[in-house]
């Protein structure tokens, strides 16, 4: 297991060689303040620069990053990766965009201003859709397949909630169905199934007051 990221190793009063507290601290500090290069690639690099950063993902694999934990903030010097456990509240510049660790566990972009305004497209994945809500929150899904699964990623954590409004519209083909999940409750008056006729599209609205654990949800064809 990684050690946190912070808080930094203290100075020990009364000795006279603390190189190796400050030297980890240096890199800790380094690890948090450069761009962070992916949090997405797997395979641990086989020609990494020093200074090369990286957020460890799932599954990650090589002699070092397999040892790793998913979140973990990996840095390489002198022909070593070291990597250390993010802590809740920690920002880091990931590809060109700040995310922070939540409390929750996972990094997530930093959102503020009108960008919750974002459309975000979703897409079907082996019949799963995704909605990451650190995109914001409105979103369109074009019917292509049934829909077996819904999952949610970055959710805003304990204490807070969500509200998402997302725009169905079936193929040219159309009878394309959604499993809702277990966790969604309907609002009273609403529809259980989207519009199935070609191209139609159907409005889904949900909320959670509960980190996602149940979300309430209203559904009703929408006129072309």
């Amino acid at each position: 297991m990684s050690e946190p990221i912070y808080p930094l190793d203290p100075w020990q009063q009364n000795t006279l060689d603390n190189s190796i507290p400050a030297n980890t601290n240096w890199l800790r500090q380094e690890a948090i303040n450069r761009r962070v290069l992916s949090k997405t690639t797997t395979a641990q690099p086989g020609s990494p620069a020093d200074g090369d950063v990286y957020i460890i993902p799932a599954a990650a694999t090589g002699t070092q990053w397999a040892t790793f934990s998913q979140n973990d903030i990996a840095i390489y010097r002198d022909g070593t990766w070291y990597a250390y456990a993010p802590v809740a509240g920690i920002v880091a510049n990931v590809s060109g965009t700040l995310e922070e660790y939540t409390t929750g566990g996972s990094w997530a972009a930093i959102t503020t201003g009108g960008s919750r305004n974002t459309v975000t497209a979703l897409a079907i994945a082996s019949g799963v859709v995704n909605i990451d809500c650190s995109l914001g929150d409105y979103f369109t899904l074009s019917l292509t397949a049934n829909v077996t699964s819904i999952t949610f990623s970055n959710l805003p954590g304990s204490g807070k909630g969500a509200s998402l409004s997302i725009l169905l519209q079936q193929d040219g083909t159309g009878g394309r169905t959604i499993a809702l999940p277990s966790s969604f409750k309907a609002v009273s008056g609403t529809d259980t199934a989207v519009q199935s006729g070609a191209n139609a599209y159907t409005r889904l609205h949900i909320t959670t007051n509960s980190n996602g654990s149940r979300w309430g949800y209203s559904m009703k064809g929408e006129a072309a």
